[in-house]
């Protein structure tokens, strides 16, 4: 839990999110800034459930399900007024735009996958493939080790990693699949239909 609200905080500060839909307006900020206030004594996975994917492959959801999460504006901008009612701060319409304005333009997904040793997650990659087009990440942020699962009495390995592609390669009104591949040479696939993410 420490970890996935850590990692909110980075993302605010480090990614690039994007309105999956279009462009964002006052009401789309208003709408994100109560979701975010009105969610915000959910638990962090029932906060961002409407923005994950769960590897295909998937036989159970579980704490060791591998996930992926879209980070787009709205979730940003969420994200910002669900820290400050925690806080006892107000929600400022301000402050929402400078996240705007700060982080356009880019598709972000936080990625969490498990192996069964640390150097799993060197050298991650990630394509989104859309139809027939495969875009790159133009920025990975992934550990060079992962960190060993102390919480569980399995023997994995836990590694959470970002990605980022550029919105102008995209078409945000259709589903992408978002490819991963390790160290480790498995490929793991996420699907968002990114006409339906907020």
């Amino acid at each position: 839990m420490r970890i996935l609200c850590w990692t909110l905080s980075l993302l605010l500060l480090c990614s690039g999110p994007v309105y999956a839909i279009a462009p964002i307006s006052s009401e789309i900020i208003k709408q994100a800034q109560d979701y975010g206030v009105g969610h915000a004594t959910d638990s962090l996975a029932e906060f961002l459930q409407p923005w994950i994917s769960y590897e295909e492959k998937a036989d159970r959801l579980d704490e060791t399900t591998e996930r992926a999460y879209l980070y787009t504006t709205f979730l940003l901008l969420a994200t910002d007024a669900r820290e400050k009612k925690a806080g006892g701060k107000p929600v400022l319409h301000s402050d929402s735009e400078r996240i705007i304005t700060d982080y356009s333009g880019t598709l972000s997904f936080s990625v969490t996958l498990f192996g069964k040793n640390p150097a799993f997650i060197k050298g991650a990659t990630a394509v989104l493939k859309q139809n027939k087009k495969t875009i790159k990440a133009y920025q990975v942020t992934a550990p060079q080790e992962a960190e060993k699962c102390t919480w569980l009495a399995s023997k994995l390995y836990m590694a959470q990693s970002y990605f980022y592609f550029s919105e102008e390669d995209i078409d945000l009104t259709k589903p992408v699949i978002l490819s991963v591949t390790a160290n480790d040479k498995q490929e793991r696939k996420f699907y968002f239909d990114l006409a339906k993410v907020k």
